[in-house]
């Protein structure tokens, strides 16, 4: 496998020089002013991008205002288009193609980068098994810097499944990583470190809020019940089962208690099974995707996350930007964003009773909800916005621009 030195110097060398065309039918020199921000496409190819559309969409929305020329690149399934199709009023070029096994999908994505090239690609991707080769069709097009970020950690125990990981890479100048823990991850199955670089996550702040008594309303709630909230994809990382069965265990401390459940997924079905059988129904309420659900937080006492794993949960992010303690696994991702005893509580993944007694705690104190409450909004502020983000992201890019300028300079 290339090294990524290696593979920028080539590349460089044969479509960088001020002397040589590039593939766009203009030399380096030409495509770019010199004080001109780098422009960049943003690209998945997941069929529900959910959390990482969001990451991707923060940045496009970031880079826009800036000025920059952005193009958001996806699959044109039913799930990124509801995510993705509104940035088309903000600036964003929208740029749309075939699934990744279309057999026109690389010549789709050469096709557009040679009408609107970027200085950029940013490939996002879950673990980089399902790159679909983005990345090496933007590399043969010719585009100077290549970036991917990987989104969740590296949990898989079949080592024969690194191989497709390591082949994803081979045309990647550097690879993001969204937490400390995750990248640790990575370096463990066998990617160097010096290709990586950690940029957390971040979200834009809310721009609306309903306040509590209307958010309760909206949700049918009363005005003095215990809320827990929690926001995800029905889907088995996100541990939402080890959640219903702590809920028999606080009906026992506070028997008028719900329990919010924001998101669709395929498990849907049988939680709610599983929360009739276990006699909670009434207790658990299951709303579905919902366009508001950062308002709704306004309803809750307290947010959870059950998570199995994460990479750098936007949930929890939004949550501590809405004022609220957060309940988490000690999980990657999770224990980076919530600092335990101070903004919320850790407790080990998989274990109800260690969540039940995590939000007994915080049901109970209201003055230790208002100081958890108000040390995530500073830690939030601090650590995970989305200008802060898109700032650390731009730094990669243009460190990744400069070493290949460098490499043609010699």
């Amino acid at each position: 496998m290339k090294t990524m030195s290696d593979r920028g110097t080539a590349r460089a060398a044969s479509i960088s020089s001020p002397n040589v065309v590039s593939p766009f039918g203009e030399s380096q020199s030409q495509r770019k002013p010199p004080r001109e921000l780098p422009s960049v496409h943003l690209y998945t190819p997941s069929a529900d991008p959910s959390g990482m559309g969001v990451h991707m969409l923060c940045l496009a929305e970031e880079y826009a205002r800036q000025g920059r020329r952005v193009t958001l690149m996806y699959w044109a399934n039913a799930n990124a288009e509801r995510l993705f199709a509104p940035a088309g009023e903000n600036g964003v070029r929208l740029a749309r193609i075939p699934h990744p096994r279309d057999p026109q999908f690389a010549a789709r994505i050469a096709d557009d980068l040679r009408d609107n090239p970027s200085d950029v690609f940013h490939l996002h991707v879950g673990t980089g098994r399902e790159n679909w080769d983005g990345a090496r069709a933007a590399s043969l097009s010719g585009v100077p810097a290549i970036v991917q970020t990987l989104h969740l950690p590296w949990l898989i125990r079949d080592h024969r499944k690194r191989g497709a990981v390591h082949a994803s890479l081979e045309p990647v100048d550097r690879v993001i990583t969204v937490s400390r823990w995750q990248r640790a991850s990575y370096e463990k199955m066998g990617v160097a470190p010096q290709r990586m670089v950690t940029v957390p996550n971040g979200v834009h702040p809310r721009t609306w809020a309903p306040g509590r008594s209307a958010a309760r309303r909206e949700l049918g709630l009363g005005p003095d019940q215990p809320v827990v909230i929690t926001v995800g994809r029905l889907t088995v990382m996100k541990g939402h089962r080890y959640l219903v069965d702590a809920v028999p265990l606080l009906l026992r401390r506070f028997p008028d208690l719900v329990v919010v459940i924001v998101g669709e997924g395929h498990l849907r079905s049988a939680l709610e099974e599983q929360a009739e059988r276990l006699g909670v129904a009434h207790a658990v309420r299951f709303v579905g995707h919902r366009a508001d659900a950062r308002g709704l937080l306004d309803a809750a006492d307290v947010f959870v996350l059950p998570s199995r794993h994460e990479g750098m949960p936007l949930a929890a992010l939004e949550a501590m930007d809405a004022g609220l303690p957060v309940v988490g696994t000690r999980v990657i991702g999770t224990s980076e964003a919530v600092a335990d005893g101070i903004s919320g509580r850790l407790v080990p993944p998989g274990r109800p009773a260690a969540l039940a007694v995590a939000l007994d705690e915080l049901l109970s104190e209201p003055a230790l909800r208002r100081r958890m409450a108000a040390a995530g909004r500073q830690r939030f502020e601090e650590l995970f916005t989305a200008d802060r983000m898109a700032r650390r992201t731009a730094e990669v890019y243009d460190d990744v621009l400069a070493r290949s300028a460098a490499a043609v300079a010699r």
